[in-house]
């Protein structure tokens, strides 16, 4: 719980210039896009107020940051007093968020133009990450 809450500030206060992210290691083996590539961008990009940038780094983390901000919640809650809080899902709507993930992995990596949306945007290689993009240029991915 430390460690995440950690994490999210230091990626907030520090500047996209201190440090590169690394690309995502499985695009590197596959050349495929898995369903967390862009994700640490998003997050970066959500922590400075730019929804629109972090939903094209990688749509559907934003679209699951209300549940993993309540799953977060109960956790940090259950650690601050003694009762549990209930906050997992149950096997169904487990099942249908597994399904939900694997259908955005394979989709994202559908040649189509149709599935566009749903590839990371550029990392933004000759511009800090953080600036402004110009439409939707796709590279290499990163966490």
């Amino acid at each position: 719980m430390l460690i995440s809450t950690s994490a999210l500030v230091c990626l907030a206060l520090a500047p996209p210039s201190a440090y590169p992210i690394p690309p995502c290691p499985f695009y590197l083996l596959t050349g495929a896009f898995c369903p967390g590539c862009g994700g640490l961008r998003s997050i970066h990009a959500l922590l400075h107020g730019h929804l629109g940038q972090a939903f094209g780094f990688n749509p559907l983390l934003v679209l699951l940051l209300p549940y993993l901000a309540f799953v977060w919640l109960g956790e940090l809650l259950t650690a601050a007093t003694a009762r549990r809080w209930r906050t997992a899902l149950s096997p169904r709507w487990g099942w249908a968020l597994l399904s939900l993930i694997v259908a955005f992995w394979v989709l994202r990596n559908v040649p189509s133009p149709a599935f566009d949306s749903l590839r990371p945007v550029s990392a933004l290689v000759s511009a800090p990450w953080g600036a402004a993009h110009s439409g939707r240029e796709r590279s290499s991915p990163s966490r």
